[in-house]
């Protein structure tokens, strides 16, 4: 499993020499894995860098798209009026997306593409979309398949194929063994905002994203159980201590070192920091890293120190 990150800036796209290193699209990230249909792509989220995603996709020849919304704020939205495929129709896209105020996937794209705000009304482009509302974030997962595509399943009855004990494994535990799970857990941010986790049955590898997530006094247990045992976890570290601290409490972001505890009392691999704030220059985003090692260091784990790093627009990740 691979993930590519098309875009790691948060609240809104920049474009100065002083963010040169990590980019300035917002937040958009392309999940790669052998169990998923070859002519298929999954993407988390449609900030500005899933115009370039959409682009790369279209050369590929993918002729199914997955998108998974974590929420609607501009800036996980913004591409989707811009990018290649919600104007190729050929081309169907699944995205799943929170309910909540009445508002599903559905509803907000007929709300961003419409006058006065776009050119295109939604309904010259709606047929290829189908959407999927989570109206209670944590009762579903996502099944992928190589063969069999996506589909969404109650826990229970993902459970119950789990822990079937026939001697001859069903059609369904063969399905599971070789698909992608996906699990969503409510993260704390205005709005229902889902962060999901990842998990490749094929080679035991598992990544969580954890964007737009406030800084907590304590790791709730189900926080823990989501994150836990990831050999990657990227996460949301948009301030500084000192921002946090005077200014930003409360704005639903987090810091390096809240996402370096996360990372020590999760037991994860490795920590990509991400949703870089749109007035941090390279060098802040490397003192937020800092921060993060220094944090490790200085609190019991230097061995996790160095495989903490800045998440930056088109970087592949290997898990």
């Amino acid at each position: 499993m691979r993930l590519k990150t098309y875009g790691t800036r948060g609240s809104t796209p920049v474009s100065r020499a002083e963010t040169r290193c990590y980019g300035g699209n917002t937040t958009c990230i392309r999940i790669m894995s052998n169990c998923l249909p070859r002519d298929s792509a999954l993407v988390i989220d449609a900030g500005t860098g899933l115009v370039p995603a959409s682009l790369d996709l279209f050369n590929e020849g993918v002729q199914h798209l997955v998108l998974l919304m974590t929420h609607y704020h501009h800036d996980h939205t913004q591409g989707l009026p811009l990018a290649r495929h919600t104007f190729e129709k050929s081309v169907p896209i699944d995205m799943y997306g929170p309910h909540e105020h009445g508002i599903g996937p559905m509803e907000m794209l007929r709300t961003l593409m419409s006058a006065p705000f776009f050119p295109v009304d939604f309904s010259r482009v709606a047929s290829h979309f189908n959407c999927h509302d989570l109206e209670a974030i944590g009762r579903h997962l996502l099944m992928v398949h190589p063969q069999r595509g996506a589909r969404l399943l109650r826990v229970d009855e993902y459970e119950q194929i789990l822990t079937q004990t026939a001697r001859i494994p069903s059609a369904e535990q063969v399905l599971q063994d070789e698909s992608l799970v996906v699990h969503m857990h409510k993260t704390v941010h205005p709005e229902y905002t889902v962060s999901y986790r990842f998990e490749e049955r094929t080679s035991g590898k598992v990544a969580v994203v954890l964007t737009d997530h406030e800084n907590t006094v304590n790791l709730p247990k189900d926080l823990r159980m989501h994150i836990d045992g990831a050999n990657l976890l990227i996460q949301d570290a948009q301030y500084t201590r000192a921002q946090y601290q005077t200014t930003t409490s409360g704005f639903g972001h987090a810091t390096g070192e809240y996402a370096a505890r996360v990372m020590k009392e999760c037991n994860v691999g490795r920590l990509g920091l991400t949703h870089h704030d749109p007035m941090s220059d390279d060098s802040i985003v490397n003192s937020i890293v800092d921060e993060a090692r220094s944090w490790l260091i200085a609190n019991g784990a230097p061995e996790l120190a160095d495989h903490v790093f800045a998440c930056a627009d088109y970087q592949e990740i290997e898990v």
